[in-house]
């Protein structure tokens, strides 16, 4: 009975060192990580060169360039799927504004029926920036004043590639 009793004792004290070793490694860990890990961020935020409109699978660009006879319009589109785009059907609307600058009508100028035409960044792979080409009514844009354009794009006008092109060489 002696030799069990002086058994656990021994053992008591091994788990009782063994739990104290483990618990100041525990700390150690704990307050080396507090002086050496950043407080902020891990990774900078993305810088966005422009400003781009969400509208889901893509997003365009605030700018856009109209053709001297009116009769396209290019605006800069960033593809946010996972698919290439193919093809992009697209309401163009001409904005009246007040004195303000507060809109007071939208006027379609475009047929929505007709797709865009990519002209710069073809194929437009994911992430990628592109212009397209969006045909214009030019007896509907040449007599508006003031001209401001907006761009609206429905998920069920974006069609992506059957197939993806190869991947961009590095």
């Amino acid at each position: 009975m002696k030799i069990i009793n002086q058994v656990s004792l021994i053992t008591q004290k091994v788990m009782g060192f063994r739990m104290k070793i483990t618990f100041k490694f525990l700390c150690l860990a704990i307050v080396l990580n507090l002086m050496f890990v950043n407080s902020g961020f891990t990774q900078a935020p993305p810088a966005e060169e422009e400003e781009f409109n969400d509208l889901g699978f893509i997003a365009y660009a605030n700018d856009y360039k109209v053709a001297p006879e009116f009769d396209h319009i290019i605006f800069r589109i960033k593809n946010q799927s996972t698919l290439t785009i193919d093809k992009i059907y697209a309401w163009v609307y001409h904005v009246s504004e007040d004195e303000e600058g507060n809109p007071l009508t939208l006027s379609l100028v475009n047929n929505p029926h007709r797709g865009g035409a990519i002209i710069k960044g073809n194929p437009h792979r994911p992430g990628d920036i592109a212009e397209w080409r969006f045909p214009l009514f030019k007896a509907l844009t040449a007599k508006k004043v003031g001209n401001k354009y907006t761009l609206r794009i429905s998920h069920k006008g974006i069609f992506f590639a059957k197939v993806e092109p190869p991947a961009k060489p590095k």
